[in-house]
């Protein structure tokens, strides 16, 4: 009995407040009432930090590889050939040794 009542009002709750669409992990940082906010405030600084650190390990290599080509393009007029950047950067730093 006081199950059902308590499922209800769950139901409810979720449902006035479109929390039924929502991941666990997302009801946890919306429904934040039982922990402090200075939890709160972990769980957001966290969320964000993993979201950062994914896109940085995601999509740099990636991005790098553009730059890289880009660079040699803008400097020797060749569209996707990088040997010439690799010499230059290869030679120039065993001049510097």
């Amino acid at each position: 009995m006081l199950s059902n009542y308590l499922w209800r009002q769950r139901i409810k709750f979720e449902a006035t407040l479109a929390f039924s669409m929502l991941e666990p992990w997302e009801k946890l940082l919306f429904t934040a009432d039982e922990i402090s906010y200075r939890n709160f405030a972990v769980v957001i600084l966290t969320f964000f930090t993993l979201l950062v650190v994914s896109g940085l390990c995601r999509y740099l290599p990636a991005h790098v590889s553009i730059m890289r080509e880009r660079a040699a393009y803008y400097l020797f007029g060749q569209d996707g050939d990088d040997r010439m950047l690799r010499h230059l950067v290869d030679h120039s730093t065993l001049k510097e040794l």
